[in-house]
């Protein structure tokens, strides 16, 4: 019987198969061996990680915000009317007073409308000045009637007492006796009805006086605005101080409420700080917070809080507890240590990034023998430097604080 020839290609993909096996086997065992064991434990170099210490102390519940040096108080300048800057009576940065000259607004349209308002003013002024004369007049008029009036009805009652004995002697002609007795009576009519007309004359007289009286005060009163407002061109300083941040240039046009300067108290200072608005809810008046300057520690308390939230954020003006540092300047800024809460003993957990992958929720925590166990934690308040550890570690833990996401979530690290 002959040989029959082998396939030399059965043995070289043999070959190729055990090959390819043991590199598979092989680098999963490189892999077992670089994660510890398995799923389970990671290897780390130490050198990578940041170790933290649990520690009792007290605790300060505090945020860090940037404080602005302020003047205490600041009165910003509007213009209280349009114009064309016409002169600049003060430079920017001096003092000023009171009642002081700063600048001197043109506007000939707004002189001329006042021109024509005060000509009508005081067309409306002499009208009403009129009708009281005449109405004085009226009153004097009908005076001098009913005293007239009274005047002949005497003389007429006189001339009746006569015609009555005239007329029992028949000296009189009864129907000039009648005639008369009928003129006397008309008289005394008419002096009734003329009273009358007095007694009207002058409850309407008093109510029309007052109202014209009024309207005269309410064109004085006009009168007077007119010319103040002439007198906002020229723009003066409300109180003392330093005048800042002048914005006025010979020929330059201010609208209405646009603002010129303002003028800052330099008796004292504020610092005012943005704090954002997640606080919102627990910053008050009182609160105390802490700031370094020149190699010492300065104490400064919130005295007023903004509710209006802008970008994200609010305004609080805080002020020094005790004397103010004598070398501070407006403009100047200090990071503020602003106390949320009264200092208390606690167990502290250095803070780290380890917050991020883990969201407090666990840690590891470094044993003797070089290992991190995970273990679950509840942590409290915090503060840019310490957590408050609620529950899960002791004083002395020894705890990563550097990131997790490496770890694969693995239950054990062995620290090389």
């Amino acid at each position: 019987m002959m040989d029959r020839a082998l396939d030399p290609r059965l043995g070289q993909r043999k070959r190729l198969f055990l090959f390819t096996g043991i590199t598979v086997i092989g680098l999963l065992l490189g892999w077992l061996l670089l994660s510890g064991l398995g799923s389970g434990g990671v290897r780390v170099d130490a050198a990578k990680l940041s170790i933290g210490t649990v520690e009792r102390g007290v605790f300060r519940e505090f945020i860090p915000v940037t404080g602005t040096v302020q003047p205490v108080q600041t009165v910003f300048l509007d213009a209280p009317e349009g114009g064309t800057v016409k002169q600049r009576l003060v430079e920017d940065g001096h003092l000023v007073k009171a009642g002081e000259a700063i600048i001197e607004l043109s506007n000939p349209q707004l002189h001329m409308d006042a021109i024509n308002r005060e000509a009508q003013l005081l067309d409306q002024q002499n009208n009403l000045r009129n009708t009281r004369l005449a109405m004085d007049q009226q009153t004097t008029r009908l005076k001098d009637e009913f005293l007239n009036l009274g005047k002949d009805l005497l003389q007429l009652e006189r001339d009746g007492k006569v015609d009555t004995r005239l007329m029992r002697d028949s000296l009189l002609a009864k129907n000039t006796y009648l005639s008369n007795q009928e003129h006397l009576a008309y008289m005394r009519e008419k002096r009734i009805l003329l009273a009358q007309n007095l007694r009207t004359d002058s409850i309407f007289r008093q109510s029309q006086v007052g109202q014209i009286a009024s309207s005269l005060d309410l064109i004085q009163e006009n009168l007077r605005f007119l010319r103040e407002n002439l007198q906002n061109l020229v723009i003066k300083a409300p109180i003392d101080g330093q005048l800042s941040g002048l914005n006025a240039e010979l020929g330059q046009t201010k609208q209405r409420g646009e603002r010129i300067a303002q003028i800052d108290v330099l008796d004292g200072f504020k610092v005012r700080a943005r704090i954002p608005e997640h606080y919102v809810s627990r910053v008050s008046t009182g609160q105390q917070g802490t700031f370094a300057h020149a190699g010492g520690t300065h104490t400064i308390e919130v005295f007023k809080v903004y509710p209006e939230v802008s970008n994200g954020e609010f305004d609080v003006d805080l002020r020094f507890v005790g004397d103010a540092p004598i070398d501070i300047r407006r403009g100047q800024t200090f990071q503020v240590r602003l106390q949320l809460s009264e200092d208390m003993e606690a167990v502290m957990l250095p803070r780290g990034p380890f917050f991020q992958d883990s969201g407090g929720q666990w840690v590891y925590v470094v044993d003797a023998d070089g290992k991190a166990t995970k273990r679950g934690v509840q942590l409290g308040r915090q503060n840019p430097d310490q957590y408050e550890v609620l529950n899960g570690l002791q004083p002395g833990d020894r705890v990563v604080t550097s990131r997790y996401n490496a770890f694969n979530d693995a239950d054990e690290l062995i620290i090389q």
